[in-house]
């Protein structure tokens, strides 16, 4: 008996050794938090406890750096099992019409992510298909300096004409209304899709972002006339708006010297930092249409078509999408996430919290340059830039888009 007792603990030792030496399996992950690269490694290491049989090899890299080699790197399959990239045709859909992302729909059908958002499918799909998650969710709004509009007994607007009007009041304050610099370009992107969104319905802007409708309309000619020429005529920007950059016209903002700036969510992080209360409305929409504020993706997760691994990988992309985990994403690195986040979850500051708010309750419009081909944000970035310096008419501009999306 105690022979038999000694071998069978012999084996128990045989057995728990072999299975202490068994190696996890290395799952690469590929994403571009280099500002967070903390807030990350803190959900990787969450991820590895209650994993213990998967080891996440991370690389993290700017997006300049990432974007050249990615299709290179997938293609000779030195890329990574899972990879954070931009969504939308010009990038994950180029991506998946080369069969170098691997489909999700079975991920999806498993329920696993019946909590995510669901317009945010359609920026992750291709030919039919469901080829990655999107994620880090961003709008577009208005933000302002709430103590400087109680101080003036401002408030924000509900109608186009009281945003007008707003604008003409802090004006004759002797203050800038918006700061806005577009010396890159890319800025003004944003307040056409402002304009566009809220003066031409979904169904007809999905359709001209598919090369299905034509982009030379009195709506589109409308909307350029209005975010480019009606407001820097009539004195809501600061002077020489081509000169200063994005960076410039943000530092206007939070110093005070101006009262509002036009831009995105992703802003927010900064403007907590202000040395005042900060607040935001969605840009309401000119008589006859719809105050749709633009929402997107900042990217989105995909899984290699060559990966050895699929089922380690979604157990990864499950975790990371686990509502129970948004702490790591909202407070360790100021991304919100594409489903609902219950605030008692969380910790927040007040205007993290009204934007979380409104992406669950508001309905959202495109961000129109994540959605359109190179060649068309090509024409935009020269084009709105010539509108504002007074070089092409709004007329000038929707034609060369239409030409544009052709090419």
């Amino acid at each position: 008996m105690v022979r038999l007792t000694m071998l069978a603990a012999a084996g128990l030792f045989t057995v728990c050794a072999t299975g202490a030496l068994a190696q996890a399996t290395t799952l690469r992950v590929l994403d571009t938090f280099t500002e967070t690269s903390d807030g990350m490694d803190a959900l990787v290491a969450a991820f590895e406890e209650a994993n213990p049989d998967i080891d996440v090899q991370r690389d993290v890299q700017a997006v300049d750096d990432m974007r050249p080699t990615i299709q290179t790197a997938l293609n000779s399959g030195t890329g990574p099992d899972v990879f954070y990239y931009d969504t939308g045709p010009g990038f994950g859909g180029v991506l998946a019409k080369a069969g170098l992302v691997r489909p999700l729909d079975d991920f999806y059908a498993s329920g696993a992510l019946d909590h995510i958002y669901p317009w945010t499918h359609e920026r992750v799909t291709f030919d039919g298909k469901l080829y990655g998650i999107g994620h880090a969710v961003e709008f577009l709004s208005v933000y302002y300096n709430a103590d400087l509009f109680k101080e003036h007994g401002l408030s924000a607007p509900t109608t186009y004409q009281e945003f007008l009007g707003l604008c003409e009041s802090l004006k004759n304050e002797g203050m800038i209304p918006i700061a806005f610099g577009n010396a890159q370009g890319w800025p003004a992107f944003h307040t056409f899709s402002l304009y566009a969104n809220n003066m031409i319905p979904q169904d007809r802007l999905k359709a001209m972002i598919a090369g299905e409708e034509s982009w030379d309309t009195p709506e589109i000619v409308g909307a350029i006339q209005a975010g480019f020429v009606d407001l820097d005529k009539n004195g809501c920007f600061n002077p020489s708006v081509n000169a200063a950059s994005y960076d410039d016209a943000i530092a206007l903002f939070t110093s005070g010297m101006a009262a509002m700036v036009m831009t995105g969510s992703w802003i927010i992080p900064t403007l907590q930092e202000a040395p005042f209360n900060v607040d935001f409305f969605f840009l309401p929409a000119p008589e006859g249409g719809t105050t749709t504020p633009p929402a997107g993706l900042s990217s989105g997760y995909f899984v290699s078509a060559a990966t050895q691994h699929p089922e380690e990988a979604e157990r990864f992309l499950k975790f990371l999408f686990d509502p129970a985990n948004a702490n790591y994403w909202v407070e360790g690195m100021s991304v919100i996430p594409p489903y609902i986040v219950d605030p008692a979850t969380v910790t927040a500051s007040p205007l993290m919290g009204r934007t979380m708010q409104a992406l669950s309750s508001d309905t959202m419009g495109l961000n129109i340059d994540v959605l359109t081909p190179e060649a068309f944000n090509t024409v935009m970035q020269d084009g709105f830039q010539a509108v504002l310096a007074g070089d092409r008419t709004p007329a000038e501009e929707a034609t060369a888009l239409q030409a544009a999306m052709g090419q």
